[in-house]
């Protein structure tokens, strides 16, 4: 066995977010945890879109009024971790794009300064891809690739596009379908329902991770209140019973009197959450899988979720992308009620297989923002921090490879990681999804809960790869958190 990788240094993905702000609050939530991350991604873009649900306007002040925000805090985040980046370099990329909606908006004299930005991104001397999370409508992204096209040279334009990777929420114009059919090798991946998973799809399903709060009085408790000014203008999220999509004639009762459910962000915060969830989930390999859920690579056609905007793709057809994948492999370590979940547009209906890749994750990544909105106020010493894996004396939260040979004996050793505070548990597995070996792989019991795992590489595994996940869990003063090591296998 031999670690391929040991002591890379980190890095860093590069992000645009297109966000539809003020169709609902879920992407003002978003954008207040996406900040919350402003030391993990270097952001290139916050630009404000229109969608199927708001198609004339956009909101750009609502951005803005969050990023001075985070200002006021800046100062103390940075006593807990490195890499915040300056009130002015987000403001800088923080614009408008397209104010109307789909390809009606996208030709000549029609660019924005989203698309400028998003061009700037692109174009900049740095090797690394630009990843633009798509939470609402697309098509400020294809003017950009509209105005590269029609003013560079085939190669020129060949170039930027492999520069870009797409993750797109379930669909929410028709510019997706436009920019999949004219660049078929555009790195474009969308969720047509699995981004619903993160504290969805419909009330109360998947794993409940809020304690005896309610998500209301959790979010008043851990985000709002006396978490600084960034988290008070994180808004509560409200939806009625029956759901927004039933007529008041159907519901038989009026809105005053029917049920109000609070509820957490939806499908905007998963298109990015990924890239801050180090040592576990990759952008280049969305098979991968991690906070931001995972997909196939290989591309099919992956119709729009949104109500009705299927039917506005029909003129870009035919046109393909990665889709969203299952996790077949996952038990839940308390029984969850069967979801089957068909509310996006279509018949397809979705069970909890289809949202277990984010679920599995929704414990860790919900302890992990309740504490660092503590950081907003709280000093280093009174809040809680990820412990530190050490893995062969690499403490860099990359993903580590290892060229091993079928049939050999495996240890690996964490024991030297460390806890910000309290103590450790460690808790081994394999992620058979992720790779390609399809044999029966050691349980998690047989891995046990020792800093070091060990077991036998399968004898038949020539060829394949298979992915170890190890997550070691601080107890902390308040907030356990969780950190992450996948190991990936090359067998030979």
């Amino acid at each position: 066995m031999q670690f391929t990788n040991l002591n890379e240094p980190e890095t860093r993905e590069r992000l645009i977010i297109l966000t539809d702000m003020e169709n609902e609050p879920d992407d003002s939530q978003t954008m207040v945890r996406l900040l919350m991350y402003a030391n993990e991604i270097d952001i290139d873009g916050l630009i404000a879109v229109t969608s199927r649900w708001v198609q004339v306007e956009v909101f750009p002040e609502s951005i803005v009024d969050r990023v001075l925000a985070y200002g006021l805090i800046r100062d103390n985040l940075s006593k807990h971790a490195d890499g915040w980046p300056e009130v002015d370099d987000l403001l800088a990329v923080t614009a408008g794009g397209q104010a109307g909606f789909g390809m009606d908006a996208v030709g000549k004299g029609e660019t924005s300064r989203g698309a400028e930005i998003i061009i700037e991104a692109v174009d900049k001397d740095d090797p690394r891809p630009v990843n633009v999370a798509i939470n609402a409508g697309s098509n400020t992204l294809a003017e950009a690739l509209w105005v590269v096209r029609d003013t560079r040279s085939e190669a020129e334009v060949k170039k930027f596009v492999s520069k870009i990777r797409v993750f797109d929420d379930s669909g929410q114009d028709n510019a997706g379908a436009w920019m999949a059919q004219t660049f078929p090798d555009l790195f474009f991946a969308r969720s047509r329902a699995q981004v619903f998973g993160l504290y969805g799809p419909t009330m109360k399903s998947g794993p409940y991770v809020f304690g005896d709060d309610t998500e209301y009085e959790w979010i008043e408790r851990n985000i709002r209140t006396r978490h600084g000014i960034l988290g008070a203008l994180y808004p509560q999220r409200m939806w009625i019973s029956p759901p927004w999509n039933s007529s008041h004639e159907e519901a038989g009762e009026s809105d005053r009197s029917r049920i109000r459910y609070y509820f957490t962000e939806g499908g905007g915060t998963a298109t990015w959450l990924g890239f801050a969830n180090k040592g576990l989930f990759s952008a280049a390999h969305i098979n991968y899988g991690g906070w931001g859920g995972r997909y196939n690579l290989t591309k099919e056609h992956v119709s729009a979720g949104q109500h009705q905007v299927d039917k506005l793709e029909a003129d870009y057809e035919p046109f393909e992308m990665y889709p969203q994948a299952r996790d077949t492999s996952w038990v839940f370590p308390t029984e969850i009620d069967e979801t089957e979940f068909s509310g996006v547009t279509g018949d397809i209906v979705y069970t909890n297989e289809d949202f277990a890749a984010i679920w599995r994750w929704r414990d860790a990544l919900t302890r992990d923002f309740q504490a660092r909105m503590d950081w907003c106020v709280g000093t280093p010493e009174d809040t809680d921090h990820n412990p530190v894996i050490d893995i062969a004396g690499d403490t860099n939260r990359n993903i580590l490879y290892v060229d091993a040979t079928a049939g050999e004996n495996v240890s690996i050793d964490a024991s030297k990681s460390s806890a910000d505070k309290g103590t450790l548990s460690f808790k081994w597995y394999f992620y058979p999804e992720s790779g390609t070996y399809e044999g029966v792989l050691p349980s998690e019991e047989f891995l046990g809960t020792d800093p070091i795992a060990g077991f036998t590489l399968p004898s038949d595994a020539s060829g394949k790869q298979i992915h170890l996940i190890l997550e070691v869990t601080s107890s902390g003063l308040q907030v356990p958190l969780t950190s992450y090591r996948r190991l990936v296998f090359n067998v030979t």
